[in-house]
């Protein structure tokens, strides 16, 4: 067998997960993360007993009940990783499910539950709370201020807040994505509630009314972005859900570190704002240049976790391009990418196609923020509903 594992300690997956008493996609996280080393052989993947068994016992195996406080670095989820530079949500593939599932029926995915669930609404009264406290927020508001402020109303008006059941927990669930587009102005093509979140989310942030290839693009992108492992919003999330935090105090856990600029949706809200600073082709290198120059961080462009391009933001950009957007915009940004990737070997990430989705198609300002945070409330709270089960003895339903 090649590589450093001799034969005889040679462990399978499956082999060392029943060492390890997870399961095996967690072994492939584990792997994916560099926390194991594994050598490829006759198609399949080969660990040291050796290095398992020493991991286990550095790790504690069988894992000690969670603790209040931030999770140690070696903290896994079954929720999502990243297998041989493939996204995989409940060990399916992200990629597929954004061309193929709505962005409902994946969040279902997440929380455990089956691919299509009940419908995502809210009711009248909440609906009209929501709309007197958008009116008192001044007009200039990003869509992310909006969505926080929601966020402490819906759990104001909760009286079920601190029911950490599971049940309980999605119910509160499918109604964050449907009152977050609720929270934002309404637009010139407005979408009634039966309609998807994707077609409620662009009409509130477009002032065109969708193409087919536009509602698809949009929906991938709410898919793609709705979890990626353990990064550091969703951190934040599973350590708010650790103490037994609300889920709604989960969720501003979590779009408080998002804000950040160099995070997912504060990263698309820079790419949105440099893209829309260049007027022609012939203008990206000297803009450029000059942010450069500046000392600008030139936000959008490669991400650790895959040794190749993001495929989140090469399947978001391939949909850009069929999609409804300026065609001049579009211009734009392939001649960016493509300065880029010259100069600077990097490849554009899923911020990056957040942005260049809000540029070409003359969203709302902060637009890739509110995308970005929508989507990923689904996977905080699937992650809230990992951390809070085993506080849930058996006295929880």
């Amino acid at each position: 067998m090649p590589g450093e594992i001799e034969h005889a300690d040679a462990l399978s997956v499956e082999e060392a997960a029943r060492i390890l008493q997870v399961k095996p996609s967690t072994v492939y996280a584990y792997i994916s993360r560099g926390l194991l080393h594994s050598d490829r052989s006759r198609g399949r993947s080969w660990l040291s007993r050796a290095a398992v068994e020493q991991f286990g016992r550095r790790k504690g195996t069988p894992p000690e009940p969670p603790s209040p406080g931030p999770e140690p670095a070696e903290a896994t989820t079954r929720i999502a990783h990243i297998v041989d530079d493939r996204l995989l949500y409940r060990g399916r593939p992200a990629i597929e499910l954004a061309r193929t599932q709505s962005f409902e029926s994946v969040a279902e995915l997440l929380w455990g539950e089956r691919l299509s669930g009940p419908a995502w609404v809210i009711d009248a009264k909440t609906a009209a709370a929501i709309g007197r406290l958008q009116e008192a927020m001044p007009a200039s508001s990003l869509p992310l201020d909006r969505i926080k402020a929601t966020t402490m109303l819906l759990g104001a008006l909760d009286p079920f807040r601190y029911d950490l059941s599971t049940a309980s927990v999605t119910s509160v669930a499918r109604t964050l994505a449907p009152a977050f587009v609720e929270s934002l102005p309404a637009g010139t093509h407005p979408a009634g509630e039966g309609r998807s979140i994707a077609e409620r989310l662009w009409a509130r942030l477009s002032p065109s009314a969708p193409t087919p290839a536009d509602l698809a693009l949009l929906s991938a992108a709410l898919v793609l972005c709705a979890d990626h492992g353990l990064g550091p919003s969703t951190r934040a999330a599973r350590d708010a859900a650790a103490t037994a935090a609300d889920p709604y105090s989960v969720v501003l856990a979590g779009t408080s570190m998002a804000s950040g600029l160099l995070h997912g949706g504060g990263s698309s809200l820079a790419v949105q704002a440099w893209l829309a600073e260049i007027d022609s082709r012939d203008q990206v290198a000297r803009v450029l240049g000059q942010r450069l120059q500046r000392g600008d961080r030139l936000s959008g462009f490669g991400q650790p976790r895959y040794r190749g391009p993001d495929p989140r933001g090469a399947l978001l950009l391939a949909m850009l391009a069929k999609s409804a957007a300026r065609p001049e915009r579009l211009d734009i940004v392939r001649a960016a990418v493509e300065l880029v990737i010259e100069r600077r070997q990097l490849h554009p990430n899923v911020e990056f196609a957040l942005g260049a989705l809000c540029f070409a198609h003359d969203l709302a300002n902060g637009a890739g923020e509110a995308v970005f945070v929508i989507a990923r409330s689904a996977g905080w709270i699937a992650h809230a509903i990992e951390k809070y089960e085993p506080q849930q003895g058996h006295g929880a339903s």
